[in-house]
């Protein structure tokens, strides 16, 4: 008689592991068989994409997360939703991309142009760029679907819609599934679509999307750090969980170097709820199991940070050798107080009334403590942090929206529980904080959380330093730009009258009006990228203009634009301008002009005389304290600029 033979069961996990390692081998091939080819780094995107998939769902197994029929009708009914808004919000607008909000672009672009060299070059594009600020790491994981569009800026927030928002869907279910698993949710149903819901719909999670800023790409590894952590207490060693936490760790670090806040203060926070969890058993009599939690968190942590410093040296050091103090004081608007004020404002009040009813329901039903804790220690330690090298943007709160969010789906369960008392007005809340939440204009001056129809309407769209009045009229030019035309003929102009090797040189550099409106204004061409010189306005960022006096035509505006800074006056760019408008008939002559059509005039002026010694000093004495405090931006540049023409 013979033995059956069965064969042996191999899991879902290794079936994806061997498939993706057998797709990494042929992209191995191909990249021997054809060199070069434009189709390889968007084939790499995509296998990044499908690998980091499969990593986001081995995080929802590792947690416990199984989604049912309802929770998947949710998260594709919430993605299409997206679709239709990111398509419908990006057409009905006119904007131009500057900054930040070009920067990850021009990364995208410079790595396509970089694997068109060579793999090698590509990948050392990529990996070469992780001791600076802003890593190539993102743009991995952007090229597909982005390569299939017509490569605008448009376009690249588009694409985000379906190489990040689908896993952020996946994991912020699964982290609404885990919350309400620990506090025992008993009407699912409501606290799923509410949770779910007010999280996806919250501005400042879509604010840096809409603006093509994939900063909200690091949250994925965010939300697996919070699922893997949030109901594991070290109790016993689980390697498979160890390895998603450190990878998620140093992926999130490679997103956004400031995502370090993030990390620091969710693990001091996490690993005091570890130690304050051991003590409490140890109490209860089980002092054996608080050591090992106590011991399985200090080796994991030694462990991870030795790791992590072999790993993203280059990274650490530049971080270590580099003040951001010092160099960011430009964007620090107020410390703690302006940080406090800032969050508050941007979380709205109806979200403030579901933090509230969120933590009296853990207070009345003696529900999970921890979790409040651990959100409240971890956005405030965040805080303090940031808080010591600049005030935080609307691309920065994505750091804080782990910890926001737990507390979101506190109020979630709160309202949820509660749904059969006063059942209309609750649900009425819910419907039309989702509502207005959806209308926020995601605008890079948007500072309130605030709908169209009330931007500048009323005190609360100002920022601190500014009026409502002229915080509204500007945010509305640069969202919607109704001054577009005029801004490709500048651009034209320059690309006409300026040869190869020639460049002009604009002093206006703040929202409104800097020069990569006229570099950037026809994306995805460049034609006057060459032609037409970076601005100056930071202290300790911009150096000392030298281009200035290489510059074949000077272009200036009237008036001069409003800038947000807490002096106006006394900005970089505004003492040049100043400087230039005193002795601009000694050097310069007018060439042309042109009307913006918003009471904005720009001015191009030819220069006729050479620069001297003399001319480089005027402009130069205007630095005293930016020189005395950054000599090597400033004088030393000028001193060594002015050596080489022999003055």
């Amino acid at each position: 008689m013979t033995d059956t033979i069965t064969k042996p069961r191999v899991s879902a996990a290794a079936k994806t592991a061997l498939v993706l390692a057998a797709a990494a081998v042929l992209l191995a091939v191909f990249a021997l068989a054809a060199p070069g080819s434009r189709f390889f780094f968007p084939l790499v995107s995509l296998w990044c994409n499908l690998a980091l998939f499969a990593c986001v769902l081995l995080v929802l197994r590792v947690a416990g997360i199984k989604f049912d029929l309802f929770h998947k009708a949710v998260i594709v009914g919430l993605w299409a939703a997206a679709l239709i808004y990111f398509f419908w919000a990006l057409n009905r607008r006119s904007f131009v991309y500057i900054w930040d909000y070009f920067n990850y672009i021009n990364k995208q672009y410079s790595a396509e142009a970089a694997f068109l060299q060579s793999p090698a070059a590509g990948f050392h594009y990529i990996f070469g760029s992780f001791a600076e600020d802003y890593t190539n790491f993102i743009t991995l994981f952007l090229d597909f679907p982005f390569c299939l569009s017509d490569r605008t800026g448009d376009s690249f927030a588009f694409c985000q819609v379906f190489s990040i928002l689908p896993m952020l869907l996946v994991l912020l279910a699964g982290l609404t599934i885990k919350v309400g698993q620990m506090l025992q949710v008993k009407n699912r149903f409501w606290y799923f679509l509410i949770g779910m819901s007010w999280m996806v719909t919250y501005p400042w999670l879509r604010m840096s999307a809409m603006l093509s800023q994939p900063d909200w790409f690091g949250l994925i590894f965010g939300f697996s750090i919070l699922l893997l952590t949030l109901d594991f207490r070290f109790e016993k060693l689980e390697p498979v969980r160890f390895c998603l936490l450190f990878a998620a760790t140093a992926a999130i670090i490679l997103s956004r170097r400031w995502y370090l806040y993030f990390v620091v203060g969710y693990y001091f926070a996490y690993a005091v709820l570890v130690l304050v969890s051991s003590v409490r058993i140890a109490r209860a009599g089980q002092k054996k199991q608080a050591l090992v939690q106590v011991r399985n968190l200090v080796l994991f942590g030694l462990m991870s940070m030795v790791a992590m410093l072999v790993l993203l040296w280059p990274m650490v050091s530049h971080i270590l050798a580099y003040s951001y103090a010092d160099r960011y004081a430009y964007y620090n608007g107020g410390g703690m107080v302006t940080e406090i004020y800032l969050q508050y404002a941007r979380m709205g009040l109806m979200n403030l009334v579901l933090i509230g009813l969120g933590l009296w329901f853990c207070l009345k039903v003696h529900k999970m403590p921890a979790l409040p804790c651990l959100a409240g220690l971890e956005i405030l330690l965040s805080m303090l942090l940031f808080t010591r090298v600049q005030t935080t943007g609307s691309q920065h709160m994505l750091l804080f929206l782990p910890g926001w969010f737990l507390l979101f789906l506190l109020g979630a369960a709160a309202l949820a529980e509660g749904i059969t008392r006063r059942r209309n007005l609750k649900i009425g809340f819910w419907l039309f904080t989702i509502a207005f939440a959806t209308s926020v204009r995601c605008s890079p001056l948007t500072t309130v959380a605030l709908p169209d129809f009330l931007i500048g309407r009323t005190i609360l769209s100002a920022s601190l330093q500014e009026s409502a009045r002229d915080f509204a009229a500007i945010d509305d030019l640069v969202y919607d730009r109704k001054d577009l035309p005029q801004i490709k003929a500048i651009a034209s102009w320059i690309d006409t009258h300026c040869a190869e090797g020639e460049i002009s040189y604009m002093i206006p550099h703040d929202t409104l009006y800097c020069p990569d409106h006229f570099k950037n204004c026809q994306l995805p061409a460049t034609p006057i990228n060459d032609k037409l010189a970076f601005g100056f306005s930071v202290p300790g960022t911009h150096n000392f203009p030298m281009q200035f006096f290489e510059a074949k035509y000077v272009l200036t505006a009237d008036p001069f634009p409003l800038t947000h800074v807490n002096d106006p006056e006394n900005e970089m760019s505004h003492k040049l301008n100043e400087r230039f408008l005193a002795v601009r008939d000694e050097y310069f002559e007018q060439e042309a002009t042109f009307d913006m059509g918003n009471g904005t005039t720009f001015t191009i002026w030819r220069r006729t005389v050479a620069p001297t010694r003399a001319e480089v000093e005027y402009y130069l004495s205007a630095f005293t304290e930016e020189d005395a405090k950054y000599p090597e931006m400033f004088s030393q540049i000028a001193e060594s600029w002015l050596a080489a023409r022999g003055l």
